[in-house]
C-alpha cells in the first residue's frame, strides 16, 4: 500500500538523516525541512499525510507549524518531537493539531511505532504527562525526577529480552501498567497479555484460574491463564498473596515449561514472558517465611521498584495538569491550568494513594467545578484540611506538616516561592536550565534568586 510522504521538520541534520533513513527502510518517501518556511513550502508542493515536526525551529515555534500545516492540509497528522518535555509544551502541540508528541532521544521503534500509529489512525499517548499507571505507553511518560529515570531505564533495558520482571512499590504507583508497558515493548507483544491478581481470586479456585480445565460432561474446557499467556505475557499481580501450594505449582511450571490442566493426564508446552508484581516487599515475606526463597530468586531476574508520588517531586503537578487536560476535553470543561496554591497543596500532600489518588481528584475537580483555573477552593475538602483523607489502610503515611490544615500556614509568599523552586532545581538533577524551563521562567531570573538568598541550592548547577 502506497502512503502520502513523511515530511521531517527539524534543523538538526543529524536527527533528519537518523530519521529519514529509518522510515525509508521501512518504505516510505521522506521529504525534510529545517526551518518552518522550507517544512510550508514542502507541504504546499507534495501534500505530505504525516509531519514528523520538532518544536523548537530557527525559524519559528513547532506548534504554530503544526496549526499551520494541518490548517492548510486537513488530513495531514502531524507528531510533535522535542528533547524539551514539558507538560505546556506538549498540550500546546496537542492542542494546533498534533496526535502525538514525542521526547528525544528516540528509538528507531520507536519512531516507526509513532508512525504506524499514526497512519492507522491511534494516537500511542505519549504526552509527557502520562505517568505509568495512566498512559498507554512509555516513550514520553513523565520521568524528570531521578526515581523515575531510573525505572524507565530498566524498564528500556529490559523489555526486549525474555527475562522475568519482580515489580514492587505502593499500591497505586503504577505496577499493572509498567507491566503493560515491558509486554508492549518486547518481543511477546504479538501474543496476549494476561492478568491474574493473585490476592482477589478465589483461594479455592486459584489453581484452576491459573492452569484451566480439561472439558467435562458438566463443562467445556477452559483454558487457565497460563494457557492464555502462551507466547505472550502473563502478569502474577500480587503475587506473593499465592499460597505455599500455588508457589509450588507456579515453581513447577517455570521449571518444566508445561502444565498440566485440571482433570487432564496431558503436559502442555507452554513459553511465555512471566512478570511479577506485589505491593508487600517479596524480601519481607521470605525472611518471614511466607514465600518461597527458591520460587522469589527464579522470578527476581529483573527487579524494578517503582517510588511512592510523594518522592517524585514536581512530577505530581506535571501528570495532574495533563490529566486536568484530558479530563477536561472529555467532559468539556474550560479549566487549563492549577494555581499556585493549588500546586503547593500537591507537593505538600503526602499522596498515601499515589497516582490513583491524584486521579481520583483531578476527576473530582472536573466533574463538579469548571475553570479557567483549578482554585483550593475547587479540591476535595479533605485536601483544603477539612475533615480527613479517605482510608488508604496500612499504606497510608502520616502527612508530610501533621497539623496544618491550610499548606500556607506560616509560611510567606517568598517562602512558598523559594520551596518551589528549590524542590524545581532538585527535580532536575541541579539544572538551573532545565529548572527554569519546568518553571516557566527565564535562568536569569533563578539566577537572581539565588543570589538573593545568599547561598546556592545544594547541587545547583549551570547546565
Amino acid at each position: 500500500m502506497c502512503h502520502p510522504p513523511i515530511l521531517i521538520v527539524d534543523d538538526v541534520a543529524t536527527h533528519l538523516t537518523l530519521f529519514s533513513a529509518t522510515l525509508e527502510a521501512e518504505g516510505h518517501v521522506v521529504l525534510t525541512a529545517r526551518s518552518k518556511q522550507e517544512a510550508l513550502e514542502l507541504a504546499q508542493n507534495h501534500a505530505p499525510g504525516i509531519a514528523l515536526v520538532d518544536l523548537v525551529l530557527p525559524d519559528g515555534d513547532g506548534a504554530e507549524l503544526i496549526e499551520a500545516l494541518t490548517s492548510r492540509c486537513p488530513e495531514l497528522k502531524a507528531i510533535a518531537v522535542t528533547a524539551f518535555a514539558t507538560v505546556d509544551r506538549a498540550v500546546a502541540a496537542m492542542r494546533n493539531g498534533a496526535v502525538d508528541f514525542l521526547v528525544k532521544p528516540l528509538t528507531p521503534d520507536q519512531l516507526i511505532s509513532a508512525i504506524n500509529n499514526a497512519l492507522a489512525g491511534r494516537s500511542i499517548g505519549t504526552l509527557p504527562g502520562e505517568a505509568i499507571g495512566h498512559g498507554d505507553g512509555l516513550e514520553g511518560a513523565i520521568n524528570s525526577s531521578k526515581p523515575m529515570k531510573d525505572v524507565y531505564a530498566t524498564i528500556r533495558a529490559v523489555a526486549g529480552s525474555a527475562a522475568s520482571v519482580f515489580i514492587t512499590g505502593e499500591s497505586g504507583t503504577g505496577k499493572v501498567k509498567a507491566a503493560a508497558t515491558i509486554h508492549a515493548q518486547s518481543g511477546f507483544n504479538t501474543g496476549a497479555f494476561v492478568k491474574l491478581d493473585c490476592s482477589t481470586a478465589d483461594p479455592d479456585r486459584i489453581e484452576e484460574e491459573l492452569l484451566g480445565h480439561v472439558a467435562t460432561a458438566d463443562s467445556p474446557a477452559k483454558p487457565g491463564a497460563v494457557e492464555r499467556a502462551n507466547g505472550g505475557t502473563l502478569l502474577l499481580d500480587e503475587v506473593c498473596a499465592l499460597s505455599p501450594a500455588m508457589q509450588a505449582r507456579l515453581l513447577n511450571i517455570l521449571q518444566t515449561g508445561e502444565i498440566t490442566p485440571l482433570g487432564g493426564d496431558t503436559p502442555l508446552p507452554v513459553s511465555f514472558r512471566l512478570i511479577c508484581s506485589s505491593t508487600p516487599d517479596p524480601t519481607e515475606e521470605v525472611a518471614h517465611g511466607r514465600f518461597r526463597a527458591d520460587l522469589f530468586y527464579r522470578l527476581n531476574v529483573v527487579p524494578i521498584h517503582l517510588p511512592p508520588l510523594r518522592e517524585r517531586g514536581l512530577e505530581v503537578v506535571e501528570i495532574a495538569e495533563t490529566e486536568l487536560d484530558r479530563l477536561c476535553a472529555q467532559e468539556g470543561r474550560n479549566f487549563r491550568t492549577l494555581s499556585t496554591g493549588v500546586k503547593a497543596i500537591f507537593l505538600d500532600h503526602n499522596w498515601p494513594g499515589n497516582i490513583r489518588e491524584l486521579m481520583n481528584v483531578i476527576w473530582n475537580v472536573a466533574l463538579l467545578n469548571d475553570g479557567p483555573v483549578v482554585e483550593i477552593s475547587d479540591l476535595p475538602p479533605y485536601l483544603r484540611g477539612i475533615g480527613t483523607a479517605p482510608s488508604q489502610g496500612a499504606e497510608s503515611a502520616p502527612p508530610r506538616f501533621p497539623g496544618r490544615a491550610d499548606p500556607f500556614q506560616g509560611r510567606t509568599l517568598a517562602e512558598i516561592e523559594k520551596q518551589a523552586i528549590e524542590a524545581a532545581i532538585q527535580a532536575t538533577d541541579g539544572s538551573i536550565p532545565a529548572a527554569a524551563r519546568v518553571l516557566d521562567v527565564s535562568p536569569s531570573t533563578l539566577y537572581r534568586k539565588l543570589e538573593t538568598w545568599g547561598k546556592p541550592v545544594r547541587g545547583a548547577r549551570k547546565s
